[in-house]
């Protein structure tokens, strides 16, 4: 039977001179909960080692001993949320270090008096006696490896980086498992700069770490929680896949999960054999979970089998969860049993209100309807004045979408108030979503221009937690002569002088039954548009394919005005019913011409629960003026275009 051997470890708690952190015991809690819950019990080892229980003799022994295997049937899993560093390397790893450094893990004592941090030869020498052990191995590091990538950040954003370690360090302080060879060439085959962690030529292993060497880690606010940019990232990636994804589809959604929320960290996965890339994320150990959410009775009453790790949200006041009911194995193309609320949210299952009540001897398919939309955080900072001004202005603002918060930590977007105007920005980024909102009624119209970047930051995160649709439902391909898709999955596409380059996206339904596709282009100028099909979406029949001819563009005005890269967010939206998205159209942002606020379309029929869903992403504030009765099953997916216009020379 196959295995998996897990070590969590994850450090908030450090002592002084280390400055403390606040999402890694919240990481290490996350994976081990999405584990349990994908893991069989039996099959499952796991041990985590938080705070002060992450001493550097605790963690070389668990590697030593917990994640030693029985064989080629066990996958054993080290993954590491903290600070990462650096030291000086003795004479004896000059050989091996051309800049005499050793990068390294910090571990709760490492600092202390005759403690050390572990480094990486340590490290890849203590994987190398596990390897021969055990058949697979991923090594996750969620921590900077390197003091290149330093540089300011702002308060709200915390970076995994700890003061070098200038205490110079004797050989004879290293662990007898330090290697001392067969290290890997400094690039990678594609002409990347390999990381100090990267797999040898001859161990068995995958590497999941952070950012780039250049970059650093970082660590932020998601839902009120202290979180690592990589481990938010890749729980999501997890929850939201219910099959086997392989190690390159994982490093995609991470990516783009990560470049979401902060810039400058590219998280990197890297093999000593490049064949690994395409083998299923941790062996194939996690099994592929039943796609049909399933509604019964249990002692504390009726709940469906998902919960937290399988993505399903908290409450938000009276938005919430709602599910229409069937007779397990029924379409829901009719009128549902019942329909229930989500109350509670457990790790692996979710507490319903059933309306009305069913008979407690059956087990029943539950479908969701629409899921709670929380609005966006907005803190404001500056001075006082413009500040007060731009608080009175808020009052009128739709609070489906934005709220205002007094803790820049926990924002989802900071208004900072400049003397010129205001400046519209994001934790963890540092140049402005927008340019400085100035002139006549700045107040209003960033009101409105922080309205207009909430509908679009909504719809970028937005996916069906609970989805049947498996994730090859829609195959995406892409096709273009001015450029490729990168490791990441990411098209890169080049102007040609003043010519813009074009690309094809071809949808293919993989599945039996017919589909509804739309494809919505979310431009880095906050513009959503809808226009890829005459009717917003279009149906593909069971094996069915269609074309879509599109052009990478970057204004002549963002050029001149030294802009030369461009993102587009392509989100792919599939449905078992027909759907109409054209009510999220929005115009590109221009701060200088927004008057009014964008008109959403409200009022008409809704033909399935997906229309009224994607109505909500724009406002709750419009209502549907009849209630759907066709209950759809829908997800979503997502392709990152970067168009280069390079300078004139």
């Amino acid at each position: 039977m196959p295995e998996l051997r897990a070590l969590l470890v994850g450090i908030d708690a450090y002592p002084p001179p280390v400055p403390p952190l606040l999402g890694c015991v919240n990481d290490v809690g996350a994976m081990a909960e999405t584990l349990a819950a994908r893991v069989p019990e039996a099959d499952l080892s796991l041990l985590v080692l938080t705070n002060e229980q992450a001493t550097r003799q605790a963690v070389t022994e668990a590697i030593r001993s917990h994640l030693r295997g029985r064989g080629p049937e066990t996958t054993a899993l080290f993954y590491f949320s903290g600070h990462g560093s650096q030291q000086t390397a003795p004479p004896e790893l000059w050989r091996l270090e051309p800049d005499r450094r050793n990068e390294t893990v910090v571990l709760v004592d490492s600092r202390s008096t005759g403690g050390w941090d572990l480094a990486d030869k340590e490290l890849s020498g203590l994987l190398a006696s596990v390897s021969g052990s055990v058949g697979h191995l991923l090594v996750v590091l969620d921590c900077c490896h390197s003091g290149d990538g330093t540089r300011d950040a702002p308060a709200w954003v915390r970076l995994r980086l700890a003061p070098e370690d200038g205490r110079p360090r004797p050989f004879s302080t290293f662990l007898p498992e330090t290697s001392l060879g067969d290290e890997p060439p400094d690039r990678t085959d594609d002409g990347r700069t390999r990381s100090a962690w990267s797999p040898a030529a001859t161990m068995t292993h995958v590497l999941i770490a952070a950012c780039r060497a250049s970059e650093t880690a970082k660590e932020l606010t998601i839902g009120g929680r202290g979180r690592g940019a990589l481990s938010a990232a890749l729980e999501r990636a997890l929850r939201d896949n219910n099959g086997q994804p392989s190690y390159r589809d994982i490093h995609r959604f991470v990516t783009a999960g990560v470049l979401a929320r902060v810039e400058d960290q590219h998280p990197q996965l890297e093999t000593a054999d490049a064949s690994d890339l395409d083998l299923a994320f941790l062996g194939g150990v996690l099994p592929a979970r039943p796609m049909q959410l399933t509604l019964s009775r249990l002692p504390d009453g009726w709940s469906i089998d998902a919960g937290a790790v399988h993505g399903i949200p908290e409450p938000i006041g009276d938005d919430t969860t709602e599910l229409a009911v069937y007779a397990l194995g029924e379409d829901t193309d009719g009128a549902p049993l019942a329909e229930a609320n989500v109350t509670a949210v457990l790790p692996d299952r979710s507490i319903v209100t059933l309306t009305p009540e069913l008979d407690a001897g059956f087990v029943y398919r539950a479908v969701v309807k629409t899921i709670p939309l929380k609005p966006l955080d907005v803190a404001i900072v500056g001075d006082h004045d413009p500040t007060t001004a731009l608080q009175q202005a808020a009052s009128s603002a739709d609070t489906t979408l934005i709220q205002l918060t007094t803790d820049p930590a926990a924002a989802d977007l900071i208004i900072r108030a400049r003397p010129d105007g205001f400046e519209i920005t994001r934790p963890g980024v540092t140049r402005p979503l927008v340019p400085v909102v100035a002139g006549h009624h700045r107040e209003e119209r960033t009101i409105l221009a922080l309205e207009r970047v909430a509908r679009w930051l909504r719809l970028s995160s937005l996916g069906n937690p609970a989805t049947q649709l498996s994730p090859g439902s829609i195959r995406i391909d892409v096709t273009s002569t001015a450029g490729e898709i990168g490791p990441d999955g990411r098209l890169e596409i080049s102007y040609i002088e003043d010519h813009a380059p074009t690309f094809t996206v071809t949808l293919t339904n993989t599945t039996a039954r017919p589909l509804w596709c739309a494809l919505l282009d979310l431009t880095e100028t906050y513009g959503i548009f809808t226009d890829a099909f005459p009717s917003g979406s279009t149906l593909l029949d069971g094996g069915a394919s269609i074309d879509v001819a599109l052009t990478g563009q970057l204004s002549d005005a963002l050029w001149r005005a030294g802009t030369v890269l461009m993102t587009d967010h392509l989100k792919i939206i599939t449905s078992s019913l027909e759907f109409d998205p054209r009510s999220l159209e929005q115009p590109e942002l221009e701060v200088d011409v927004v008057e009014t606020a964008p008109v959403v379309r409200g009022g008409q029929a809704a033909r399935s629960t997906l229309d009224r869903l994607l109505t909500r992403v724009s406002t709750r504030n419009a209502r549907s003026s009849e209630a759907p009765r066709a209950v759809a099953d829908w997800r979503t997916d997502d392709l990152y275009v970067i168009t280069r216009r390079p300078p004139t020379a």
